[in-house]
């Protein structure tokens, strides 16, 4: 970060590096604060409030505020995350930290960001231990805005339905991240670095337009010791999708990593028992089969349920004085198989659960730990998270976290993170009754969900199970290893669906980290279209709701060269189980292709180098 000055101005503004991007503040005749974002000169958030309430008026930043100082900086940093849309991460933007100062003469520091691909502030309050009331957050969005986002609920897995924002009625309260569209630009809103206080929901009244931003329902008030340095509030804006699909702003506003040694870190594929049989964990013989399964299909990982021996859902003890648990890791060894095992937040909400745990779990060699059911946003529970992810890799071991929250950046601070659930996934094709996941969800998350962070959907279940049959299609859920991005891809389904699979040949290819990702067209709860590069490996991954379409992809992405294109499609129109294979010759990079999708359909295409 390189210091550009200290000056005092009435205009009150951040400009990004290309100018595309504004941040305005404003102060009114009683000193209460006001911001607005614009894109490309369209206003996306109206002139809306913020400030700080806490439990001593002395120490509130809601009204009577003065501008103090300013302090110009610019960000201009590159660094590298072993999971993740990209392996080049670049965080350049221009910073402006404002101080104010209340009747009180105490002072609140709001730090401003201006980046090319976005917008973001926090809030900064320096001193002792400081009750936080509430935030005076509000988002004030331009009437007739469209929006995709997720109604509350405790584990962020619900579906995000389109809504004109001033039509709703009910619900009131809402999860990050929220997708926005206004004539022709785009918004994702969401927040970024949250460490030691409740994460923000979203609440407005029926039929209004303005968001107000309130902490999880566990902290309706809580202490920040030492100051408070809040969330980033974080707008990530775009003249076309592409531009939030590809964007790492949520990363890029975490703090650098605090683990200098990375090379341990394996993000990879991984088999995943307990979707075919809730109590395959319990038997060795089962665990077994599912190595030989990573093994044939040149995948890095097993997902062993360790805590779920003898048990379908919940954690028991047994495991403790299980014998053959060593014997299994060896095996999955001498095949070149890591295997990452699991428990839930009750047996590791203490230093001595998380110890034993831990220890015993790097004595036998399993190299990383799935954690379940934490399933809030309290203070109490992302502080939680961020110390088991540095006490996690003090013992060399990776971290899933399932019945969680969003994903709000920690991977750059703690690459060890491999993914994150926060998704209505393939988990739920097991659970008779409930709603499950679909095409048009399917095509939602990757503009909203998948773009602030990995994703344990569970993906590419090809058997159609009795208790909630998939309406997908085959190539459909092929597409899915390859369109959702995780660092630990976790591929659900029975041994034959993928060793007999016709698709077997790019199965063997999936990746769970990219170099390079390019979206080429899609529409949220529509269709998606995206391309992925590994080494010198492209691949193309294309999903589609209920309507056929036809999609046109321009190969200009690639280097120059001539290509065989090697297609998975779906071969018959309502037909859940076909798929086509086809090679296309690529004569030059700058053709485009043009294939069709079928209702609930996907695709796949291998780039090879032609023959």
């Amino acid at each position: 970060m390189l210091l550009a000055g200290t000056a005092c101005t009435n205009k009150m503004e951040v400009l990004s590096p290309n100018q595309q991007n504004i941040l305005s503040l404003s102060l009114n005749s009683q000193g209460e604060l006001f911001y607005e974002i614009s894109h490309q000169g369209e206003t996306l958030v109206k002139k809306s409030l913020i400030g700080i309430t806490t439990d001593n008026e002395q120490n509130s930043f809601n009204q009577g505020l003065q501008l103090t100082a300013v302090e110009s900086k610019q960000i201009n940093e590159e660094y590298s995350i072993p999971t993740g849309k990209t392996r080049h991460y670049i965080n350049h933007a221009n910073e402006k930290v404002f101080t104010f100062s209340n009747q009180y003469g105490e002072k609140m520091i709001l730090e401003c960001r201006a980046y090319n691909d976005g917008i973001a502030f926090r809030y900064n309050i320096s001193g002792t231990d400081i009750t936080i009331k509430k935030e005076n957050t509000e988002i004030t969005l331009p009437t007739g805005s469209k929006s995709w986002m997720m109604d509350w609920v405790r584990h962020y897995e619900n579906y995000y339905p389109e809504r004109l924002i001033d039509t709703i009625s009910t619900p009131t309260e809402f999860l990050f991240p929220v997708l926005i569209q206004k004539s022709k630009a785009w918004m994702l809103m969401t927040e970024a670095a949250v460490y030691d206080m409740p994460a923000i929901h979203l609440s407005k009244k029926p039929l209004s337009s303005t968001f107000h931003l309130e902490f999880a329902k566990e902290d309706s008030s809580f202490i920040a010791e030492n100051g408070y340095k809040s969330s980033w509030k974080t707008f990530i804006l775009g003249k076309n999708l592409g531009e939030i699909v590809e964007s790492t702003l949520v990363e890029n506003l975490n703090p650098p990593s605090c683990i200098d040694n990375t090379e341990w870190i394996t993000p990879g594929v991984a088999v995943f028992p307990w979707w075919s049989d809730h109590l395959a964990n319990s038997y060795i013989d089962t665990l077994k089969m599912y190595i030989d399964l990573a093994e044939s299909m040149k995948w890095e990982w097993l997902e062993f349920d360790v805590s779920l021996i003898n048990t379908p859902l919940r954690a028991s003890k047994e495991w403790e004085t299980v014998s053959w648990i060593p014997e299994l890791v060896e095996y999955a060894t001498q095949k070149g198989i890591n295997v990452y095992g699991w428990d839930e937040i009750k047996t590791l909400d203490n230093k001595k659960g998380r110890d034993y745990v831990f220890s015993r779990y790097k004595e036998m060699g399993i190299k990383g730990i799935k954690i379940d059911y934490i399933d809030s946003d309290s203070q109490y529970a992302m502080k939680f998270r961020d110390t088991v992810c540095a006490e996690a890799a003090k013992y060399g071991l990776m971290v899933s976290f399932h019945g969680e929250t969003l994903p709000r950046g920690h991977r750059r601070k703690y690459p060890n993170i491999m993914t994150n659930e926060a998704v209505k996934g393939a988990e739920y094709y097991t659970f008779k009754g409930y709603p499950c996941a679909n095409s048009r969800h399917n095509c939602t998350l990757p503009f909203t969900r998948n773009v602030v962070g990995s994703m344990d959907y569970t993906p590419v279940t090809f058997t159609i199970r009795e208790e909630n049959p998939r309406t997908t299609t085959y190539c459909h859920e092929l597409a899915l290893a390859f369109a959702f991005e995780s660092g630990w891809v976790c591929m659900a389904d029975r041994p034959q669906a993928y060793l007999t699979s016709p698709a077997r040949p790019v199965l063997e290819k999936i990746e769970a980290a990219w170099d390079e990702t390019h979206f080429i067209d899609g529409y949220p709860g529509e269709y998606f279209c995206v391309a992925r590069k590994k080494s010198n490996k492209w691949f193309i991954a294309a999903i589609n709701s209920e309507q056929k379409r036809t999609i046109n992809i321009p190969l200009s992405f690639l280097p120059q060269g001539k290509y065989d294109l090697v297609v998975y499609n779906d071969e018959t129109e309502g037909d859940l189980n076909s798929c086509a294979i086809s090679t296309l010759p690529a004569k030059s990079n700058t053709e485009t292709v043009t294939l069709p999708l079928m209702p609930n359909g996907g695709c796949v295409i291998d780039v090879l180098p032609a023959q």
